[in-house]
């Protein structure tokens, strides 16, 4: 073989080429070509040479021997299977399957010569016949060339199989070509895959419009009977043979343009709009813009679809972001550009309505994700000074400047809220001197009830800060310039504002007992007497002066720290405090310039009632204002809900982590069984209207709002009690004197039984009082005490004055419950009859005869039609629902369920008529019919379906979807039918129409206690939805419980993070502060624990006691935290649920 080097090819030039015409040209064929094997030994041989992929594989083909390439005859196969050896056979037999293999591809595919020559020219040749795949993969004959494909249309591409074509679907939702086998199995494609989400933007897939039917026909599709029909087609026929026949009828000529003709151009042009087939997502974009653009040209102050077109911009964007492309869209950049289109939006509209609220706010609202701190609070500055008085806007700017962390510090803050209140009041008192000349009842009460709002907010802010005496002070502050002032400042129109303040100044600065206090007398006694007493048990406020033990931990501190707070609640007086005290902690006064700036004026009854309620809102009791119901901005306000109590909120961790762990059955891996089972129904979050039945119910009966809601220190206790006992002798209120005496019921038994004596003592013909002792029995399991005060009310209420009998169905309708809990049904209905019969009830008499149950029942419905649960007076309304009450009651003991249920159905058709479905009374007995259902559940009664309680529970939610009775009752009823479907949906749907602090919470119960283990992701991940939410982003409860369940879960690296991210949320909380020390701290680095103290001085939250710098340092840090079995204990049990005695 010639092993010379072959020469390179001369450059192709017009000289060198040869001549095609010239007939002494040799032209290569198949049989004058050389080996192509000779050639590429030579070209191997060379060492300049470059070795491509493409030619060690021909080398590797060509330098199999021949012998293999012939098929080994039958007998020689025979002879190997045959061997001896085994383990030489088995290799023999892998070389023959291996041979055999090689055969069959070659005669598949047989490799053909190659020829290769060279022409005169230099220029050398190769033809091969077999071919290189690589080639039509990279279009070259180098494997770094880039290919350049062409298609031949239907996905297929020149070069490749047939049976190989490109994947359109992929093709247009991303940059990416997918070469797919025609007919290969994929996945099933669902609507959120970018392979079918690509149409929603793809402006060749057109929206086919489906126009309503205009009649009332049936639908050839829904009828279910197996075919199509073709009554339409037969209905439209018709049509027109009777419009050719009324034509022809006429006397038309078929020929004139005035006949069928013109009808039938109509009926074709009308069948062809309706058969289009729609438009793409580009088009729909656009034609809703040009439509827009139009309407706000000439319609500029129609600020309802300026709002609805800067909205649309949302949509657009969403929708042209589809697909693989949709995280792309949701990138930064893309929301900085869809947001400076919205500005753009929002400066056209500004231009044309420079002082609409709602616009100033959704242009503020939208600047907040676009703008720095300073520029976004330089806009809401400019906002305010247009519109100084706009309630909205001075709510959402409270809002902003104490959620935002970058600009946030307390003194700051706090002068919010007092511009907020100065300007509000302004206002109110422009309408309270003009209240005698005009009738601007519903504006003053509109006015003053949101500034009592703004003042419990300011309050709340300070307490949670950490300056509780100032936050105290406030309010005993606001209640005496209000509720106790003197009637010569509110008859007299002389004396401005600003004289009732220094005159208020005057008596704050004599330091005499005020309300809340012991033997305060309030404003209007000092008015009178201009005497300033100092009583012993004004002392009692003065923090001691007590020595600082020594302080060897953090943990030490913020127990200190606690301590100095659990005492120190109330302002102390300047004119007997220890002046060391004062100069280590000066805010333990509150003076007359911190209250001052913070008082207003009210003159309404419901600001009144609003300002009382907020009392008890501010110490963290239950109690809703009568006549309050759900869906009011009372019950689910998220700023309001941080102190609100959770008993049993969690479950009980697991006995063992080995329940946690896979279990094998017969060998088979299986999950641990997840127990449904829910002890504790009635421990949902507080969110009802709050009445005597709940005040006083029994735990695990029904819902106890104030079964475990003790308040925390000793010295809110006492001042709960005072306040109450000092606002029923200013002025006498039933629902008042049910809290006070359930609330001293709830500490001790001794305690309630005395303070109803001492009511009943000045009050006698209180039927409402007598129930109530009555109940207060019953809550400490003695019903016996209870029955013989039921019985003592209702053999003499008839000698009592006849208004004071009115509240008679009252003590009827519970004593009948009672005897149901008791499960004495026949003396139920024997007190039902003795009410409606109106004779003498007798303990363990004889059983009704029909008679009087004929005569009972004829009473009920007498009393029930002329009775409304609309009209009328508090009291008035409250007598017909217990009318109600008592014939549901009745009825269930005399004919069953369904006929009780007709009487609450018959109820609630009458509110619902008069468009009162969403109203408290309508709420209240709901309440009442879904009790019933429940009792009837729970006693087995017969008839009983549990898709009946579920269709009620069902509508009431629709009405009232923050009612924590029936989410409670709904979720109790559906774990016993083992659906937990309909749940989520529930909550899924009320989330989304308005979410709220108490929707969250109540879901995030549900999943906890659903299942034994819980879902910890699942949990997780609505923890994490309820703090993206906006309406409870800034809930400090919320935050504390998602850091408590990922300590439960052993999650510290995760609990750390939530720690940061709750203080930039809630900067204001000290509390959070304080949890991450006291739970964290082996967690945090000594440089994170003094960013936090630093970040607590920097934002002005108070600390009691200072904090050394040595505490920072805790010895064997770096070993606490290698040990995560050792921190998770500790930190478990620093949040209050130890279950590790060693961890003490």
């Amino acid at each position: 073989m010639d092993k010379r080097p072959l020469l390179p090819p001369q450059p192709r030039t017009f000289s060198t080429a040869p001549d095609p015409n010239d007939s002494g040209l040799s032209i290569p064929s198949f049989s004058s070509a050389p080996d192509l094997s000779d050639i590429i030994n030579d070209r191997g041989s060379d060492g300049g040479g470059r070795k491509s992929k493409k030619h060690k594989r021909e080398r590797k083909r060509s330098s199999s021997p021949p012998s293999h390439r012939r098929s080994p005859s039958p007998s020689s196969r025979r002879r190997r299977s045959r061997s001896p050896s085994y383990h030489r056979s088995s290799s023999r037999r892998h070389r023959s399957r291996e041979s055999e293999r090689r055969r069959r591809r070659h005669r598949r595919s047989p490799s053909p010569p190659h020829y290769s020559g060279q022409l005169d020219t230099g220029l050398t040749f190769v033809i091969d016949k077999r071919g290189d795949p690589d080639n039509l993969t990279f279009g070259e004959n180098h494997s770094y060339k880039a290919p350049s494909f062409q298609r031949s249309g239907g996905g297929q591409i020149i070069g490749l199989p047939s049976n190989l074509r490109i994947d359109l679907s992929r093709a247009k939702s991303s940059n990416v070509l997918s070469i797919i086998p025609v007919g290969s199995k994929k996945k099933r494609i669902r609507y959120t895959d970018p392979e079918y989400s690509w149409k929603e933007s793809d402006k060749a897939m057109k929206r086919i419009r489906i126009k309503p039917k205009l009649d009332h026909t049936s639908d050839s599709f829904s009828d279910g009977a197996g075919f199509i029909t073709l009554q339409q087609e037969r209905e439209h026929r018709k049509k027109r043979k009777d419009l050719a026949d009324e034509a022809i009828s006429s006397g038309v000529d078929y020929r004139s343009i005035e006949g069928p003709k013109a009808r039938d151009e109509e009926e074709a042009e009308s069948d062809e709009d309706d058969d289009s087939e729609g438009e793409s997502f580009d088009e729909y974009v656009r034609r809703r813009t040009i439509e827009s653009n139009r309407h706000l040209d000439t319609h500029p102050h129609d600020v309802d679809a300026w709002l609805a077109f800067i909205e649309f911009q949302d949509e657009a964007a969403k929708g042209l972001n589809t697909g693989s492309d949709s995280k792309i869209g949701r990138s930064k950049a893309n929301k900085a550009s869809l947001n400076e289109v919205k500005m753009s939006i929002f400066e056209k509209a500004l231009e044309h309505n420079p002082n609409d609220e709602k616009l100033l706010l959704a242009y503020l609202e939208s600047g907040e994700q676009t703008w720095d701190t300073l520029t976004l609070l330089r806009e809401w500055d400019k906002a305010l000074k247009k519109n100084p008085e706009s309630i909205r806007l001075w709510a959402d700017y409270i809002n902003l400047r104490q959620t935002n962390f970058a600009s946030f510090s307390f003194t700051q803050c706090i002068k919010v809220f007092e511009d907020c209140i100065l300007t509000l009041n302004r206002m109110a008192r422009r309408l309270q001197r003009s209240r005698k000349e005009e009738d601007n009842l519903e504006a003053r009460e509109s006015i003053e009830s949101i500034m009592v709002y703004i003042f419990l907010r300011a309050c709340l802010f300070m307490k949670q800060s950490g300056y509780q005496e100032r936050a105290f002070g406030s309010l005993q502050a606001l209640v005496e310039f209000t509720l106790f002032q003197p009637p010569e400042f509110r008859t007299s129109e002389d004396v401005s504002f600003g004289d009732m303040i220094e005159a208020f100044c005057e008596f704050w600065d004599t330091e005499v007992p005020r309300f809340g206090e012991q033997n305060a007398k309030g404003w209007r006694e000092y008015y009178k007497t201009k005497k300033a007493e100092t009583t012993e048990d004004s002392r009692t406020n003065v923090p001691g002066v007590d020595d600082q033990p020594d302080l060897f931990s953090l943990q030490d501190w913020v127990r200190w720290e606690q301590s100095r707070e659990s005492k120190n609640r109330m302002p102390s007086r300047m004119s007997i405090i220890d002046p060391n005290i004062i100069d280590q902690d000066p805010y333990v006064v509150t003076l007359a310039d911190d209250i001052r700036d913070l008082m207003f004026d009210v003159t309404t009854h419901e600001a009144r009632q609003a300002l009382i309620y907020s009392i008890f809102v501010f110490l963290g009791l239950p109690f809703t204002p009568p006549g309050v119901g759900t869906n009011t901005h009372f019950c689910i306000d998220t700023f309001t809900h941080n102190e609100m109590k959770l008993p049993r909120f969690w479950p009980p961790l697991p006995v063992s982590e080995k329940s946690l762990h896979i279990t094998y059955v017969d060998g088979i891996a299986m999950e641990p069984e997840h127990v449904v089972e829910d002890k504790n129904i009635f421990d949902y979050p507080s969110s009802y209207p709050v009445g005597d039945s709940e005040l006083f119910a029994r735990h695990g009966v029904w819902f106890a709002c104030l079964e475990s809601c003790h308040l925390d220190y000793e010295a809110d206790a006492v001042f709960a009690r005072n306040a109450l006992d000092q606002l029923n002798k200013l002025r006498w209120d039933n629902h008042l004197a049910i809290c006070h005496l359930a609330l001293e019921s709830s500490y001790s038994y001794k305690r309630g039984k005395k303070l109803a004596k001492e009511m009943l003592k000045e009050h006698r013909n209180n039927l409402i009082l007598w129930n109530v002792y009555a109940q207060m029995e019953k809550s400490h399991g003695r019903v016996n005490e209870a029955r013989r005060v039921y019985q003592t009310a209702l053999a003499g209420y008839k000698d009592f004055p006849k208004p004071d009998q009115e509240a008679s169905p009252l003590l009827y309708s519970a004593f009948a419950q009672l005897e149901l809990d008791e499960n004495r049904p026949d003396e139920a209905l024997s007190i039902l009859v003795a009410m409606g019969t109106e004779q003498a009830y007798v303990e363990e008499g004889p059983s009704p005869t029909s008679a009087q149950i004929l005569k009972a029942q004829n009473f009920y419905t007498q009393k029930t039609a002329q009775t409304s649960l609309l009209i009328g007076s508090a009291e008035e309304v409250a007598v017909a629902h217990h009318y109600v009450v008592c014939y549901a009651l009745f009825q269930y003991l005399t004919r069953g369920i369904d006929a009780a249920s007709a009487v609450y159905e018959s109820s609630l058709d009458y509110i619902q008529e008069r468009q009162a479905e969403r109203g408290f009374e309508s709420e209240i007995l709901w309440v009442s019919y879904v009790r019933t259902l429940y009792r009837h559940a729970t006693t087995g009664g017969v008839g009983y379906r549990p898709a009946q309680l579920r269709i009620v529970l069902e509508r009431a939610l629709k009405l009232f979807p923050n009612n924590t009775v029936f989410i409670a009752l709904f979720v109790w009823n559906e774990t016993r039918t083992k659906i937990y479907n309909r749940v989520r949906n529930v909550f899924t749907s009320s989330l989304k129409s308005g979410a709220n602090i108490i929707l969250w919470l109540s879901a995030i119960r549900t999943e906890l206690h659903r299942c034994y283990p819980y879902d910890a992701n699942l949990v997780r991940s609505l923890f994490e939805s309820a703090i993206e939410s906006v309406s409870t982003r800034a809930s400090v409860l919320i935050w504390r419980l998602y850091i408590d369940h990922e300590v439960r879960t052993k999650n510290l690296e995760r609990a750390k993070a939530l720690y940061y991210r709750a203080v930039r949320a809630c900067p204001w909380s000290k509390e959070l502060y304080l949890l991450g020390i006291q739970a964290l701290s082996r967690s945090l680095t000594e440089k994170e624990l003094h960013e936090i103290v630093s970040l607590m001085m920097e934002k002005e939250i108070r600390l009691r006691c200072p904090i050394d710098d040595a505490l920072l340092m805790d010895e064997g840090h770096e070993e606490l935290i290698k040990d995560d079995e050792t921190t998770y204990r500790y930190a478990f049990h620093l949040i209050g649920g130890c279950s590790y005695p060693e961890c003490v």
